[in-house]
């Protein structure tokens, strides 16, 4: 009877322990991915330019940039779906904010690229560098909720 007490009980607390190594699994996941996400944004803001640049006065690179903002657009929805740990919802939903202005922005740019009429003077008065590096400033808190 004692055995299958202590089995038992050793049995509960082995899956307690699961439950706690799944939710910091979790956490490192969710970190991992949220600044993967902003480096992603980070690249994204500084190839921008030289794309636009390159749109307005070649076809190929104009659908190239639809396809590039198209992928960036893509990326935002899938951040936006992701299931932030309690620890860094404030967080999240700081970021999430910032993605809805950004796409936003992105969707402005896509019109405006298969319309031909793209320009790096709307590129550069648009937000989309200010959101960026609004996701940007965010960074530094993510790499520290990774700590």
């Amino acid at each position: 009877m004692k055995k299958g007490l202590l089995l038992l009980i050793l049995s509960i607390s082995l899956l307690s322990g699961c439950s706690a190594l799944d939710q910091v699994n979790q956490s490192v996941n969710y970190v991992s991915e949220a600044t993967s996400y902003i480096d992603q944004a980070s690249q994204f803001s500084s190839q921008l330019p030289e794309m636009t640049q390159q749109a307005v006065v070649d076809t190929e690179a104009r659908t190239q940039l639809v396809q590039e903002l198209q992928q960036m657009q893509t990326q935002i929805n899938q951040f936006a779906n992701l299931e932030a740990p309690g620890f860094a919802q404030d967080l999240h939903q700081k970021l999430v904010g910032y993605n809805e202005t950004l796409g936003t922005e992105i969707n402005g740019l896509i019109d405006q690229a298969q319309a031909g009429q793209i320009t790096l003077e709307k590129v550069n008065n648009s937000q989309i560098f200010q959101t960026i590096d609004q996701i940007n400033g965010l960074m530094n808190q993510f790499q520290q909720l990774g700590q």
